[in-house]
């Protein structure tokens, strides 16, 4: 088990960002975009700092977190990483400020975008790192919700049909 909360500390950093973009709202769009691509580009560096962290050689789990979620069911919170694990993370924390950066032209709803693209990440960060079922539905579950309301607000054509 490791000492350091990394993995808990890399999907949290995403989730605080899209409650402090949400927090700002429609007042201050601009400094919005600017503080979740922030957030964004603060969890791309613990992504590498978690690559580098890694041991290519070793065949086992790393960097695992353990500890007991919900007693009563006999959940416990486990996270940790394997080589195909760390590479999703690392296109995850890739994909996600090329994507903020790619629709930096949105005029209405910044905030709310900005913020779903930040719940996003951490719904897929903690999505690749869960190491139980019941983690990883839960986070599986928390990263449709944004994506189905980016789809569905800001998507194309035939949006609607394409959430659903």
């Amino acid at each position: 088990m490791n000492a350091f909360p990394l993995i808990t500390i890399l999907t949290a950093v995403p989730l605080i960002g899209a409650l402090g973009v949400l927090g700002l709202g429609a007042k201050n769009e601009n400094l919005a975009r600017g503080m979740a691509l922030t957030f964004s580009f603060v969890s791309l560096a613990l992504t590498l700092v978690l690559w580098h962290r890694f041991n290519p050689a070793s065949g086992e789990l790393q960097l695992e977190e353990l500890h007991p979620w919900i007693p009563a069911i006999g959940v416990q919170y486990h996270v940790g990483i394997d080589g195909l694990g760390l590479l999703m993370l690392l296109l995850s924390a890739i994909v996600v400020p090329m994507s903020m950066v790619a629709s930096w032209q949105i005029q209405e709803g910044k905030a709310l975008y900005y913020s779903l693209m930040l719940f996003l990440q951490a719904g897929l960060f903690g999505t690749f790192s869960a190491l139980n079922f019941f983690h990883w539905f839960i986070f599986w579950e928390l990263s449709l919700i944004p994506a189905f309301f980016l789809i569905r607000l800001w998507g194309g054509q035939q949006r609607a049909a394409a959430a659903i």
